[in-house]
């Protein structure tokens, strides 16, 4: 095998499950299929994707959120003529090959599952901006809010950063504004949230109805276990590689874009509406 027969898996991402789970996806195809997995994750380490490309390029690169809407690092890529697969990207998204998960559609439907359970209060953690799918998944929220003729109230909105100490710093000022149910943009920013609410005395889901995103495994395995989105991060990790296994296969072969299916977890943390 030569040096350039690997793939190169990026993130810049404080999300450890999130990369674990993309890479054990990415690593069992790479292997089999003879092309082994280096992935890196830059957040935090003050290197750049540059840093990866200039003395033993790889055969061809993945890049996760933020990576694959970063028009800097799709140039660099492309300057070289590497492959690659943009995991999630939002802008330009007919550029390059792409694995993408529908992020709104997901809001939306664990959203839902919240209105369906007679909540009208929901409180909303939002996700670092820097994450694209932040948005998305806060226009996801909204909208399923705006279906049912409901109003955003600017106190049920907060700011996080994905972190479980972010949601548990944030959660006392949606608990000030009296939510029936609160929709954390990922998981780990919800544990935080049973954290705080542990501390504070507010039982979930007795007083508050709780939902994340990602179905990582601390989803099911705090208490009470939490409902949320089935992100397939191992399934777009394997597609990924096997789109760059086919493009190296096939120079010629077309861009492809797959998409992959979300699934909605109802768990215990989410129950009907007292109120």
């Amino acid at each position: 095998m030569n040096a350039r027969a690997r793939f190169l898996l990026l993130f810049d991402n404080n999300g450890n499950e999130y990369v674990s789970r993309i890479k054990e996806g990415a690593s069992r195809f790479g292997q089999s299929s003879g092309f082994p997995v280096q992935a890196e994750n830059l957040f935090g380490t003050g290197k750049s994707v540059a840093d990866f490309l200039e003395s033993d390029p790889p055969a061809g690169i993945v890049l996760t959120p933020p990576l694959s809407d970063d028009r800097h690092v799709l140039n660099l890529i492309e300057e070289r003529g590497l492959p690659y697969v943009r995991i999630a990207p939002l802008l330009d998204t007919d550029r390059g090959n792409t694995v993408v998960m529908d992020e709104y559609d997901a809001a939306r439907a664990i959203t839902d599952l919240l209105l369906q359970k007679g909540h009208r209060r929901i409180g909303f953690v939002r996700g670092p901006n820097v994450h694209l799918v932040s948005m998305r998944r806060y226009n996801g929220y909204a909208n399923a809010l705006g279906g049912k003729g409901l109003r955003i109230d600017p106190a049920l909105i907060v700011q996080g950063d994905f972190s479980r100490q972010s949601g548990r710093e944030q959660a006392a000022k949606l608990f000030a504004a009296k939510p029936t149910a609160i929709f954390a943009s990922n998981d780990e920013m919800a544990v935080g949230v049973i954290e705080a609410a542990n501390s504070a005395g507010i039982n979930i889901p007795g007083d508050i109805s709780l939902a994340g995103f990602d179905d990582n495994a601390i989803a099911r395995t705090v208490r009470p276990r939490l409902s949320s989105v089935r992100q397939p991060l191992e399934e777009m990790g394997e597609v990924a590689c096997q789109i760059l296994v086919d493009r190296l296969r096939n120079p010629a072969r077309a861009n492809q874009h797959k998409q992959v299916p979300f699934e909605i977890m109802a768990r215990e943390s989410v129950i009907e509406c007292a109120a």
